[in-house]
Parts: structure tokens; sequence; C-alpha cells
């Protein structure tokens, strides 16, 4: 009985560890995000809503191995054994999704605009995610997290 509550204790307090760990990280990048999205015309909770959605910004076992908070994919890498870029810091990946977003044809349209909901729905259309429906879904509850 003691392992069983053990168990489910554990179990309720890891989701909220991770959150936490994910508040941290974007409370941390926050200043740079902003920067970057001054830069670029990308809003920063959009910047840190994709973060979220495919890395826990930060918080998966392959953007901690690899700095890529954001799935990013490039040629296969022997030495790092994935097809997922590898970045020296967090920061690359960060730069490298404003680079990639700048080269899609939405984006001179939706540049400056601040309206995450039309970026997501821009980037469903361009085929971001296999499943538009589900990846749109999955943003609208990583803007939910971001304060």
């Amino acid at each position: 009985m003691k392992h069983l509550i053990l168990f489910l204790f554990l179990l309720i307090l890891w989701p909220a560890a991770a959150f936490q760990g994910t508040q941290e990280k974007i409370q941390h990048y926050k200043p740079y995000i902003d920067s970057l999205s001054m830069v670029y015309g990308i809003p920063s909770k959009l910047i840190i809503g994709v973060g979220i959605c495919e890395s826990g910004f930060g918080q998966s076992k392959q953007s901690i191995k690899q700095n890529n908070y954001f799935g990013l994919r490039g040629k296969y890498s022997r030495k790092n054994k994935s097809s997922y870029k590898y970045y020296a810091r967090p920061e690359e990946s960060m730069v490298d999704f404003c680079e990639v977003q700048a080269r899609k044809k939405y984006y001179e349209k939706l540049k400056g605009d601040a309206d995450v909901m039309k970026w997501t729905r821009a980037m469903a259309k361009a085929h971001y995610a296999a499943n538009a429906k589900r990846w749109i879904r999955l943003m609208k509850n990583s803007f939910a997290l971001i304060k």
C-alpha cells in the first residue's frame, strides 16, 4: 500500500515538476525570444508555443541532448545518430526556427502580425505538422501555458 501511495504521489508531482522547468526556461529565454520577435516579426508567443509543443520547451530527451527545442530536422548525422539538427546552444535552434519560418510563403503576409492563431493556421496549412487539426489544438493548449 505504501508503494502505491508513493507511486501516485510521484505521478501527480512529475508533470508539475516538468511544467515548472518549462516555465523557468521560458522566463530565462523570454528576453532573447522577444528580440527575435522584433527582428523577424514573428510573435514571441508563437515561438514559445511551438517550442512547448515540440519539446516541452527544452524538456524532452532529444531537445536536451541536441539543444533543438523545435524538432527541426536536417541530414542524418552518424555522430549524433539522428536526423534532428544539433545546436551548440538552444538560442541557435530559436534563430534557426525563425529563419525557417522566414523562408515560408506565408511569412511576408504575416510578418509583424501578432495574431498567433493566424500564424498557427498558416503553418498548419503549409503542412508544418502531419495532423493539422491535432497540431492546432496542441498549439492552443501551449498558448494557454504562456504567462
